[in-house]
């Protein structure tokens, strides 16, 4: 008999620009990139996240994201594309993990399992396969940081850090769309046996 899977329970993604690590180590906050924004809107919708957010502490960052997010889901963007429109609908921008949190927990009616990813070697990394077991039904709120990453105190933070993304060889550096889409794909999808996707 096969072993019983863990319940799913809703998965949000957060985008993190604050605080993460710039090249040098020093904790910044990184800018918004529009291309990050529609893509994780696609990767959402693809895999039904029930959410994303977008995170930056500037209020002209927040401004921008808004501004963009308005143009596909309610101005003239949105008319000339449908499938951009229904890719960024559940799109929110937040100055804050902590909002993100508090976000998600008011519209669940619970607090949300908090997990972090790096491409950095943890301890008591957990693998993708455990996610919903750990959260015990809870919905999931996902940090991807920006820049060279999440900070320690983030990821001391959180409830959970996943495992990094393996590849074929030493070079660990995906951008951050590509690792949204392949954590999302295997907590989603279900293909959490293949550990190098």
């Amino acid at each position: 008999m096969a072993p019983k899977r863990a319940q799913k329970g809703n998965l949000y993604v957060a985008l993190v620009h604050w605080p993460v690590y710039n090249r040098e180590g020093e904790t910044v906050a990184t800018s918004v990139t529009p291309l990050d924004l529609h893509d994780l809107g696609r990767i959402a919708l693809t895999y039904g996240a029930a959410g994303y957010y977008v995170t930056n502490p500037y209020e002209s960052q927040r401004r921008l994201v808004e501004e963009i997010i308005y143009h596909w889901r309610e101005g003239v963007g949105g008319e000339h594309s449908p499938q951009r429109k229904r890719a960024l609908a559940t799109a929110k921008m937040v100055p804050t993990v902590e909002a993100a949190f508090d976000d998600v927990a008011a519209a669940e009616g619970r607090e949300p399992f908090v997990v972090a990813t790096t491409a950095r070697r943890t301890q008591d990394a957990l693998p993708a396969e455990d996610l919903w077991t750990a959260a015990g039904g809870r919905p999931v709120l996902l940090l991807f940081g920006t820049g060279s990453g999440l900070t320690e105190d983030i990821l001391f933070a959180a409830d959970a850090v996943l495992e990094p993304i393996s590849g074929s060889g030493d070079f660990n550096h995906l951008p951050v769309r590509a690792a949204v889409a392949i954590y999302v794909y295997r907590i989603l999808d279900g293909n959490l046996n293949s550990s190098k996707l």
